[in-house]
């Protein structure tokens, strides 16, 4: 059955294949051009034509073919001596060679296959061959010391330069070379949920035996459906334009070389079309193009059914690669694919090209079902790679970049380095362990942007780079390297644990991060989190996950120029089971939060987790920094939280809170050198039913020589959260009088009448100054509330009594820790009298 299939490279494929298939072979199949000094001789039995006689060098015996040609039902048999090692043929003729049919050759001789007009291999092409098998469009096959076997130019050469035991050493390609086309029913894989591939015992396609070569190495090359196998050996597919292709023999295979070619040309495989090295050896494979793309579930496939270690999965393709959509019965994804069953390790996956570009459900998959280690996954995509959404057959197979255990085996590393990586409606990139092997580390390096936006339209699946656990193994570290990172409309950047298996830990390094937003028509938030989460109930079914998690969360770390977090999005560490949230690390030098977005560390039973951040300026408007643990009935203490900042600006509901139900609150501690909040900010640590925690507001103490306030400077201060705790020295206090007295709680409103009175110990005031020892004695100081801030020349904030426009800003100025000298203490209360 035919497939539809989006028109690429803007026709130029419809009109190759046209052209292919409107040249038809010579009724008489096979015929020799008499070109040799012994030249090939051809005889036809019933169906079988048998090719004999062809000039013997060696233990390599050539034939050349004026055209060559195996009908449907007919077998064209290469009646070759048994110490025969390489059979080397061309077609000088002007026809493309139709094969339909058998190829035979006795013993374990290799054949080699040259016609530059092309070759089309149909449905019923088979192989029947010892040894391995290469068909070209090459011109040439060349030898050691410039000798070569030439298809566009073969005049008579005498025997002499090819009495050479000279095995080939490479392919010579010159312009206009024709395409290969590989036509088939397409494979019959079936790609069960937390299963390997079952492969079809079907001998279908162009297959070589176990451990041998199979290359298909010509201008573009065309799989519609085909299917062509090498199991546990090595496999070959090249397109190219111009240049020269190099051939490695092996032990029992060959491997080629391109870096001596100048231009490629385009792979194409579609209709469930099948490549595919698998077996009980080492088997790998690799593919050489400019364009490659796989459609319709077609698959690069090396699953490792053996003990020894699979090799790799190559691909390099000089502008892109691209993996778009499962096959029509959404039985399996297409794309690339490595496994592993038993012992023997799976190969990587190793992918170079400019643009990566995996769509409708497109997969990129290393996995292990047994106790060896999956493989690693590779991918060096100079300009960009693309995650799109899900298959249109099946919207739970997602566009996927991933390497995963399903049972004792450790997973893979994945490493990803590019200009810009985009995952959009679903698209993921992802460690997991779905069994009790460890999961593998995640590195995306990507020097200009990164953005994860959006989820899939039906099952609400993220897009996301993840390092996940899904059983008892534990998930690996996530890492991001990027100029700038974006995560929008509900995306995340995840290492959490949904079961009992540890979670990962994430850690963004970017010149800018931004969190926006939520999935689009629900709460679920833009996220960088590290947790121990409950997942959706689809995701649940789907993956067969316990309803609460019960393994340990894991860490965040976030360092950054510029970190603004908004419209409900969260960096989080968080445990919705039994246990205690992990740390949470932010550097930065700008942090805002805005409209409740947030920066949290909570739990549901368990104890909060830590926040520490540190920054010049953090600036919140609605936005929420909490460490809060548990619920009702609930016993597990409030985090702590610290946060060392030059300027701290909340405002607008804003909250920093470390607050518990049952157990003890948390520990806040603020160091800075401005604090400007507004009446309605809450900065609390307090429990329900247990013991409050503590908060404390440390003003750091600034050069001596900008310590002066101004003339018209004031201390302005709507509003004090918090009294500072003592030391075993100093002791100060910010106290708000107001008409109605104090208020009950951070939520309450100071009344515009308040007013601020300044008190210091008479220890402090004996340990520092007579000046201050003065203003002791001399009682309390009211302080007139400022109106504003500026910044003086020196760059320091200076606060003001009055102001032509109200700044949106407040100021709290105090020191616990610090332990400031009188003569600041003075200056300001000076400056106070003189207003």
């Amino acid at each position: 059955m035919k497939y539809k299939r989006n028109i690429w490279f803007n026709g130029t494929l419809a009109s190759l294949l046209f052209s292919l298939s409107s040249i038809s072979p010579s009724p008489s199949q096979v015929n020799s051009d008499s070109t040799l000094s012994s030249n090939t001789s051809i005889k036809l039995e019933g169906n079988t034509q048998i090719i004999e006689g062809g000039t013997r060098a060696g233990s390599n015996l050539f034939h050349s073919f004026e055209l060559f040609s195996v009908p449907t039902g007919s077998t064209a048999y290469f009646n070759n001596s048994l110490d025969v090692q390489n059979i080397i043929s061309r077609v000088t003729g002007k026809s493309i060679s139709n094969i339909d049919g058998l190829i035979r050759a006795n013993g374990s001789s290799n054949i080699f296959f040259i016609n530059p007009n092309g070759i089309i291999f149909g449905e019923n092409a088979r192989l029947e061959i010892g040894g391995s098998f290469l068909a070209s469009t090459a011109n040439a096959i060349k030898f050691a010391n410039n000798l070569e076997f030439n298809a566009t130019n073969p005049q008579a050469i005498s025997p002499t330069p090819l009495l050479t035991i000279s095995v080939p050493i490479g392919l010579q390609f010159e312009r206009n070379n024709g395409a290969i086309q590989i036509r088939g029913q397409g494979h019959q894989l079936i790609g069960p949920p937390f299963s390997p591939l079952i492969l079809s015992n079907n001998k279908t396609g162009l297959q070589v035996q176990p451990g041998k070569s199979l290359a298909i190495v010509g201008g573009n090359v065309f799989l519609e459906g085909g299917i062509i196998t090498a199991p546990g050996g090595q496999l070959e597919l090249g397109s190219v334009s111009d240049g020269f292709v190099s051939i490695s023999p092996t032990t029992s295979s060959w491997i080629m070389g391109y870096k001596d070619v100048s231009f490629f040309k385009d792979i194409s495989l579609s209709e469930r079309a099948l490549a595919d090295v698998s077996g009980t050896g080492s088997g790998s494979m690799q593919i050489q193009g400019r364009r490659i793309t796989l459609i319709d579930g077609s698959l690069f496939l090396n699953q490792n059914q053996g003990l020894l270690a699979a090799g790799s999965i190559s691909v390099n393709a000089s502008e892109y690669l691209e993996v778009s959509g499962s096959d029509p019965v959404a039985r399996t994804a297409g794309g690339l694919r490595n496994e592993t069953l038993g012992f023997g390790r799976a190969g990587d996956i190793a992918v170079s090209t400019k643009q990566l570009i995996i769509r409708n459900g497109g997969q990129l998959n290393s996995l292990t079902f047994g106790a060896a280690p999956s493989g690693n996954v590779v991918i060096d995509a100079s300009n960009s790679v693309q995650l799109i959404g899900v298959s249109p057959f099946n919207p739970g197979v997602f566009s996927t970049i991933s390497a995963a255990t399903f049972n004792s085996g450790n997973t893979g590393d994945i490493r990803v380095s590019t200009g810009r990586f985009v995952a959009i409606d679903g698209g993921n990139l992802s460690s997991s362990t779905f069994g009790t092997g460890r999961g593998g580390d995640v590195t995306l390096s990507a020097t200009d942007l990164v953005e994860i936006i959006g989820a899939s339209p039906i099952t609400s699946q993220p897009s996301i780079l993840s390092s996940t656990s899904l059983n008892a193994g534990k998930a690996g570290t996530l890492t991001v390297n990027t100029s700038k990172l974006i995560v929008d409309e509900g995306g995340r950047v995840d290492a959490s644990t949904f079961a009992n298996g540890e979670g990962g830990s994430v850690i963004v390094n970017a010149n800018l991060v931004e969190l926006i937003g939520t999935i689009s028509g629900s709460s679920e938030p833009s996220l960088i989190n590290a947790s121990a989460s409950i997942a959706i109930p689809t995701l649940q079914k789907l993956f067969r996950l316990p309803s609460v998690p019960s393994g340990k969360s894991g860490e965040v770390t976030v360092n950054t120029n510029q970190l603004n977090i908004t419209d409900g999005a969260l960096i989080s560490v968080r445990n919705d089971g039994p246990g205690n949230a992990g740390t949470l690390q932010i550097n930065a030098d700008r942090i805002s939060i805005t409209n409740a977005g947030g920066i949290t560390a909570t739990t549901a039973i368990g104890e909060g987790g830590d926040i520490s951040i540190k920054s010049k300026l953090i600036q919140l408007r609605s936005g929420i920094i909490s460490a809060t643990a548990g619920t009702i009935g609930t016993s597990g203490n409030g985090g702590n939280i610290r946060i060392v900042a030059d300027i701290l600006t909340a405002i607008g509901n804003s909250a920093i809170t470390a607050n518990a139900f049952e157990g003890r609150g948390g520990n806040i501690r603020i160091d800075t050198k401005g604090f400007f909040v507004s009446p309605d900010t809450q900065i609390t640590a307090s429990s329900e039913r247990g013991i409050d925690g503590t908060v404390k507001i440390n003003f750091q103490e600034r050069n001596p020589s900008q310590s002066e306030a101004q003339p018209e400077a004031i201390a302005q201060t709507p509003e004090i959260v918090s009294v500072c705790q003592a030391s075993s020295k100093a002791e100060s206090s910010f106290v708000n009088f107001g008409i109605q007295g104090l208020a009950d709680s951070s939520d309450g409103q100071i009344d515009d009448n308040s007013i601020w009175e300044r008190n210091f110990s008479p220890v402090q005031a004996i340990d520092n100054s007579e000046q201050s020892s003065s203003l002791v004695k001399q009682g309390p100081t009211r302080i007139v509330e400022a109106q504003g801030w500026v910044v003086n020349a020196n760059g320091d904030i200076v606060l003001i009594a009055q102001t032509d426009a109200p700044s949106p800003y407040t100021s709290a100025s105090s020191t616990c820790d610090g332990q400031p000298s009188m003569a600041q203490a003075s200056s300001l209360t000076e400056t106070a009298r003189k207003k």
